[in-house]
């Protein structure tokens, strides 16, 4: 099916009156738009849905890649590369242990909140952009039910003494109004909203690139989260956090009303059910996230860095739409991780990975089916480019040309070429992580041997290694982990892989889901993977030698 990507200039857009806070717009809420715009089901995913692959690709055999790509060249074979810019020294104690050295907030709660819905609308908001400069402003889009007052809690997350979040900046009681309602594209299925903005932060000098989280209240006592990050992109660290906000929004559902909201996974259908044949072709960042405004996809992401933060790596913080722009130049640090399920990515953030691996940079991916659907930043001239990710998801076979939104590997160019493994399937419940190669560095010091098996890891979503599929060129390559698991009743094979490129960089593929949740989430805490991950970090966030 031809890719959907290229229609902004036919679109057209019509105005939702949701319930709620939101007047109604009728039985068939957001469905009839959807329906109405002719291009409700998705490009070949058929029964599977989501992002799970048909069988043959499902079981490691590779689907017909087409023989050119007119979007990307690939990215296997090392090409030349500007000499890397300078990076960090390691000396002295990090900007992140001595940010973490000062007083948390006592009672910190992510959880422990009153939160409104996405019904009713109590309080929500966004804001202006995903990420924010150190000494820049960001603008925050709010909109309270019924109108009243409401204050911004502005909290840089961390470990702090095992609070895990510090308090930052608060704003004054603003006087709070009920903001018109979202509009949904009739051509892409796209909710987004037009709200002015209400307040606006000023990130100070003194603060320290992070993953930061808002927590706005009205008088009533309802709340709700909007998450952010600040950039620093002037402090050498040695190692670069990528965010993957790119993948938070293809997930958000917002407003999760049964009625209007949209994912590039599922719509509504006139009884209120989620339905994947009516799910949009395109999201915006210009909404509040679902529910309590924590992305869905976060969670992991958060643990994970309060975790880091609690060992005082040196490290800085970038989203996705950082990565797309090239505002954060990953070739200046020694390591980038991803530390999140980061599965939708543009041509500019798999060139700029590929570029910096090539540069002698680290890439760390720590959860699984990364790299896997293709996107486009886009938009019209009244909205920022990269406020808008479009993901038609088109299959093959194609109709002439290659789309730009499709998957990876169907355009010739499979994520394995730069991860160095890739998504196999969902899996079913969970399943150890069986250990191989237990010899090799990553495994010192935890007393594993080969077979032994670490629970509850492979979960989720799993990864391996292709072999009928082309492999990095790299000096060095191993499986730390062979894993097998289930899905749907089939046997399958989760691996994790690390590979030395030419270049000296280390790619580090976990393969699972589960793997962050086993460093800091109680009841899977385990402590030698904890070490395996410490040994990775401890090599890859220095300088060699």
């Amino acid at each position: 099916m031809a890719d959907r990507s290229a229609r902004w200039s036919r679109r057209t857009t019509l105005t939702l009156f949701g319930a709620g806070a939101f007047a109604s717009l009728g039985t068939a809420g957001a469905y009839g738009v959807l329906k109405a715009r002719g291009a409700v089901k998705p490009t070949g995913t058929g029964s599977w849905g989501g992002s799970v692959p048909a069988p043959a690709a499902a079981s490691g055999t590779p689907t017909a890649a087409p023989s050119t790509d007119p979007y990307y060249p690939g990215d296997a074979e090392p090409g030349p590369v500007e000499a890397p810019p300078r990076r960090a020294s390691g000396a002295g104690q990090s900007a992140v242990a001595r940010e973490n050295s000062r007083p948390g907030a006592a009672g910190f709660s992510i959880e422990r909140r009153r939160f409104g819905d996405d019904v009713r609308n109590q309080i929500a908001g966004y804001t202006s952009s995903s990420g924010v400069e150190i000494g820049a402003e960001l603008g925050f889009h709010v909109s309270v039910a019924p109108a009243q007052s409401y204050r911004i809690e502005v909290y840089r997350l961390g470990h702090y003494g095992g609070l895990g979040g510090r308090l930052v900046a608060t704003s004054p009681w603003l006087t709070g109004r009920r903001q018109p309602p979202p509009k949904v594209s009739t051509e892409t299925g796209m909710v987004h909203c037009d709200w002015p903005v209400d307040w606006r932060l000023r990130v100070g000098r003194d603060w320290v690139s992070g993953f930061y989280l808002a927590l706005l209240t009205n008088a009533d006592g309802w709340c709700r989260w909007v998450p952010f990050v600040v950039r620093d992109p002037g402090r050498l660290a040695a190692g670069l956090v990528v965010v993957p906000t790119s993948t938070y929004q293809a997930y958000n559902m917002w407003p999760d009303d049964g009625r209007t909201g949209t994912s590039l996974y599922n719509g509504f259908d006139p009884a209120g059910r989620r339905d994947s044949e009516l799910r949009a072709t395109a999201v915006c960042h210009d909404r509040p996230y679902r529910g309590s405004g924590i992305p869905s996809q976060s969670r992991h992401d958060i643990g994970f860095v309060q975790w880091l933060e609690q060992h005082g790596y040196d490290v800085a913080y970038a989203t996705s739409e950082d990565l797309h722009t090239g505002r954060v130049d990953p070739r200046r640090y020694w390591a980038a991780v991803f530390c999140g399920h980061d599965e939708y990515w543009s041509v500019e953030m798999r060139r700029l990975a590929a570029a910096a691996r090539d540069a002698g940079t680290s890439l760390v991916f720590l959860a699984a089916n990364n790299c896997y659907w293709r996107v486009r930043y886009a938009g019209p001239e009244s909205r920022s480019a990269e406020r808008v990710i479009d993901c038609a998801k088109s299959l093959p076979p194609y109709d002439g040309e290659i789309p730009l939104t499709t998957r990876w590997r169907n355009a010739g160019s499979p994520e394995q070429e730069l991860l160095g493994g890739q998504y196999v399937s969902i899996v079913d419940g969970q399943a150890p992580l069986v250990v191989r190669d237990s010899r090799h560095w990553f495994w010192a010091g935890t007393e594993l041997r080969d077979g032994d098996r670490i629970p509850r890891v492979v979960y989720g979503e799993a990864d391996r290694v292709q072999p009928a599929l082309r492999s990095p060129r790299a000096t060095d390559r191993v499986l730390l982990a062979d894993s097998p698991y289930r899905r749907r009743g089939r046997a399958y094979q989760q691996q994790t892989s690390l590979y030395q490129a030419q270049s000296g960089a280390w790619v580090f593929d976990a393969g699972s889901l589960g793997w962050t949740r086993a460093l800091y989430a109680s009841g899977f805490v385990d402590a030698r993977l904890q070490r395996a991950t410490r040994n990775l970090l401890d090599r890859v966030l220095r300088p060699p030698g």
